[in-house]
């Protein structure tokens, strides 16, 4: 790549509205998002913390992120010879989306989103990838847990994920194509006034990325790819309640509870909370207690009978089979190999 793209890049890694474009995607979708400039190999990631322990786990042998850096690689070359993104999974099953950068046939970098599942992670699947990376001498249960945890985004919500990505790649290069007007303003006497007229113009298509984002969901209500406002009110609906379900899972609640809370009978709430979140009810709930005495057994010394009711638990066997079920391995087990990980 000659100097001019250099400098281009380094511009354009500075301006201050990509972080703007980067948290409405974040904020939109759920999904992280990392812009790649090949001049340097740098990766910036957004947000930095929600980079998933079972990536983490991977990139720490060299092998690994070797193997990772192939998969992106390999599926970055696949989208620049279709010519737009890529939907791929990398080597350790978990699915991404590439979308190259391209500006006048120059290669200014590439934006990446994913890290996810499409589907909710078994032990079968878990065990069916693991063959694959075995070699990494990566240990089993804290890869197998980590494995568990990896962020699930249905496949409709991904495809729209993917739609505000090329509306990121079209503003990028259209700042691109910006300074290339600039330069000939500045190099033709001539075609200064239409080219200030044209720079206007995409100043003002530019400045605001929320109305961009607002007219490009009308093209997509119209091809009824979006979530309509029904869906949007229902999304609110559901969020309220799992947030009703994690402020009061210590106590006995029931579907009809949370069904009063927001307003809604219990059968319609029913529907849509597992149509919306992916669980039912009480799998959300069970959920909910399991990750709360997860937490309370790796970070302190409470014994293991106190958090059982501290949780929501009216028996101690039920808790335990319930654990166990869910984590691979009973309470006791699980507090000793989380806190000597943390030692």
């Amino acid at each position: 790549m000659d100097k001019r793209s250099t400098s281009q890049i380094v511009s354009l890694k500075k301006l201050e509205i990509l972080d703007g474009i980067r948290e409405v995607f974040y904020q939109n979708t759920g999904l992280i998002v990392s812009f790649h400039y090949p001049v340097s190999d740098n990766v910036d990631f957004y947000p930095v913390v929600e980079k998933n322990t079972f990536c983490k786990l991977l990139h720490s042998t060299e092998n690994g992120f070797s193997k990772c850096l192939e998969s992106d690689r390999a599926a970055l070359e696949n989208a620049k010879r279709r010519n737009e993104y890529c939907i791929y999974t990398c080597h350790a099953g978990l699915t991404n989306v590439v979308v190259p950068l391209e500006y006048k046939k120059v290669e200014i970098g590439s934006i990446y989103t994913g890290q996810i599942l499409t589907e909710y992670p078994t032990e079968e699947k878990f065990d069916e990838i693991y063959e694959g990376i075995e070699q990494l001498g990566l240990r089993y249960d804290l890869l197998k847990n980590a494995f568990m945890k990896v962020k699930v985004v249905e496949k409709e919500k991904l495809l729209f994920g993917i739609k505000l990505l090329s509306l990121m790649a079209d503003y990028i290069i259209s700042v691109e194509d910006e300074k290339y007007l600039q330069r000939e303003v500045y190099r033709k006497d001539r075609d200064i006034i239409r080219h200030e007229n044209e720079n206007i113009k995409l100043q003002n298509e530019l400045q605001n990325l929320s109305i961009a984002i607002l007219e490009y969901e009308k093209e997509l209500e119209k091809t009824n790819s979006i979530i309509s406002a029904h869906d949007l009110k229902n999304n609110h609906i559901v969020s309220k309640a799992q947030l009703f379900i994690k402020a009061n899972y210590y106590k006995t609640i029931k579907l009809s509870d949370v069904a009063n809370a927001v307003y809604l009978s219990p059968n319609y709430f029913s529907t849509i909370f597992k149509e919306l979140s992916g669980y039912t009810f009480s799998h959300y709930l069970m959920k909910t207690r399991i990750s709360v005495a997860k937490k309370m057994l790796s970070e302190t010394e409470i014994p293991i009978k106190e958090i059982v009711f501290k949780v929501g638990f009216d028996d101690y066997n039920y808790f335990n089979r319930q654990f166990k079920k869910r984590e691979g391995m009973p309470p006791a087990k699980f507090r000793k190999l989380n806190q000597e990980n943390s030692e």
